[in-house]
């Protein structure tokens, strides 16, 4: 009976083998040999759309990888501007079309963001890490690449709710993939009161991670906005009042919790003080900072993020590039005007 189940199951392989082969073939040729669909049609024997729906299987079923070299995404016309406009170490920029949707947006810079991690990260360094939807995506995108003798260090405490994004779940997936040690902060982000954060703070377990994430040789984060819908509203680390006090005082994002306005400087209400992460101050004095956000609604949080000083690396897509530019010219013209 094992015999006859072994031959079927042989001759059920032999069969999906046999699929497999122009699938296989077709792939090496395309991506290995540079031939063009229609000289692989005439070298098979089949129609170009035939090529091309093997093409698409080689990719859907796993069998081809396809990578683009961070450092091309570099070179794009509008990250040379926001390079030398805001004075970066390098931009990066993801070309995304109109129809793309907020989550595929995310997932593309989530892509980006991941292979700049996969290629700048170095053996013993310690990498920072925040939280949020688009670090999520960051460390989804990873690929289990292990990085010898590296450490993964959360800058922000953790959320009551059992969001995704929470800092916790990215800083130990984020570590999971590159097999590195991880550095928690196991407290809340943003705690009762002052006293209670002083507390906590005098905790030797708690100041070592922070520590830990102070002495990173590299952070990344998001930027985040003012809104309801911001991550920090839903995921219950801040309040709509908040936000709408925050809004007030014209703050247009943040860093880590940290907010901003559009000119780069904190905008601070009491729930800054009762933050266990690091302070704006922190985040300046590593390099690099690495800011990875993009959609339609956050230009002016990323044109303020840029003028905090915090900045090094930005990872962003093309249409907030080309907003972030708009904005930062029409400030310019307008303070010339005063002047």
């Amino acid at each position: 009976m094992s015999t006859d189940r072994t031959k079927a199951e042989n001759a059920l392989q032999a069969k999906l083998d046999t699929q497999l082969d122009p699938i296989i073939t077709a792939a090496w040729l395309y991506y290995h040999h540079d031939l063009t669909q229609a000289d692989i049609a005439r070298e098979l024997g089949v129609s170009r759309a035939t090529v091309a729906n093997l093409l698409t299987r080689a990719k859907d079923d796993g069998l081809v990888t396809v990578s683009l070299r961070p450092d091309l995404l570099s070179r794009l016309t509008f990250a040379r501007e926001l390079r030398a406009r805001f004075n970066l170490s390098d931009v990066y920029l993801v070309p995304t079309p109109e129809t793309l949707d907020e989550g595929e947006v995310l997932r593309s810079l989530g892509k980006a963001a991941a292979l700049y991690l996969e290629s700048a990260l170095k053996p013993g360094e310690v990498l920072g890490t925040a939280w949020g939807a688009t670090m999520l995506e960051v460390a989804r995108a990873l690929k289990s690449s292990p990085v010898e003798g590296l450490v993964v260090a959360q800058s922000l405490g953790g959320l009551n709710s059992g969001e995704g994004f929470n800092p916790i779940r990215v800083a130990a997936l984020m570590a999971e993939k590159l097999e590195a040690r991880v550095y928690h902060l196991y407290v809340p982000a943003v705690v009762e009161s002052v006293e209670v954060r002083d507390i906590l703070l005098r905790d030797r377990t708690i100041r070592a991670a922070l520590e830990m994430a102070r002495s990173a040789a590299r952070l990344i984060l998001g930027v985040g906005k003012v809104s309801h819908d911001a991550t920090v509203v839903r995921a219950g680390f801040l309040d709509v009042q908040t936000m709408d006090e925050l809004r007030a005082k014209g703050a247009v994002g943040d860093l880590s919790g940290r907010y901003f306005n559009l000119a780069g400087q904190p905008v601070l209400t009491e729930t800054d003080e009762r933050i266990v992460g690091l302070s704006i101050d922190d985040l300046k004095k590593i390099k690099p900072v690495i800011a990875v956000a993009g959609g339609p609604d956050k230009a002016q949080a990323v044109l303020g993020a840029l003028r905090t000083g915090c900045v090094d690396v930005l990872i962003t897509d093309e249409r907030v590039a080309r907003k972030v530019l708009s904005l930062d010219k029409a400030d310019a013209l307008v303070l010339e005007g005063r002047g």
